[in-house]
């Protein structure tokens, strides 16, 4: 059985976009940054997010997520 997104401790960004309902637009324009803590490292060429350290992130910075994000 595949794992719920919300349970992994790291996810890819695809997964984060759809996991905290994230706008594509603003989080790919931040992943540009330099210094951000919750990205781990690459793997066979993809990102990986530390769930944990970006939840984090996303309570200090709420506008990333989509109009409308319920707390889901």
């Amino acid at each position: 059985m595949k794992p719920q997104l919300g349970d992994k401790e790291m996810l890819t960004v695809q997964e984060a976009v759809e996991h905290f309902q994230l706008s594509r637009r603003k989080f790919y324009d931040l992943l540009h940054q330099k210094g951000l803590t919750f990205l781990a490292f690459y793997y066979d060429g993809r990102r990986l997010l530390i769930r944990k350290e970006f939840e984090k992130y996303l309570d200090k910075h709420p506008k990333l997520r989509r109009r409308g994000y319920d707390g889901r």
